[in-house]
């Protein structure tokens, strides 16, 4: 597991560290019932709303992102290290981009736009291979 560290004034406990490493151990961003289950599956003894609170607080400190794939009404979380991702609409497959693009394109939108640019993140919709050799794509 990476080493990922709390922000200061904010306590590193069992369950936040409990909650990041399901985050590493998943591949890709999972609803918060899917952390709670496998915390269970754990035998980490804790509430779903604790689940939510706690993603909200690492939200918020940048080490976990929240994103919302098309055609689903629950948020999906995951390590902002894993924020990049490609996402089959037929299937639902994520794949994380490792070699984000967004560099090239962030000096142009300070240059046009004058943001000053503190983070991103990428979700890009399309068709897995497998879902366009099947009959039904």
């Amino acid at each position: 597991m990476e080493k990922l560290i709390i922000p200061k004034g904010f306590k590193t406990t069992k369950q936040r560290k409990a909650i990041l490493e399901v985050l590493e151990e998943c591949k890709t961003p999972v609803h918060a019932e899917d952390i709670y289950l496998k915390l269970k599956e754990k035998g980490i003894d804790i509430s779903l709303s604790t689940i939510y609170r706690n993603l909200d607080m690492l939200q918020k400190q940048g080490l976990v992102v929240k994103a919302y794939m098309i055609g689903e009404d629950k948020a999906r979380f995951g390590l902002s290290s894993k924020k990049n991702y490609l996402i089959c609409q037929k299937c639902k497959k994520i794949v994380i981009i490792d070699n984000c693009p967004f560099e090239k394109f962030k000096e142009e939108l300070i240059e046009v736009h004058g943001f000053d640019i503190l983070d991103h993140s990428i979700e890009v919709y399309g068709i897995c291979p497998e879902c366009k050799k099947s009959k039904n794509c």
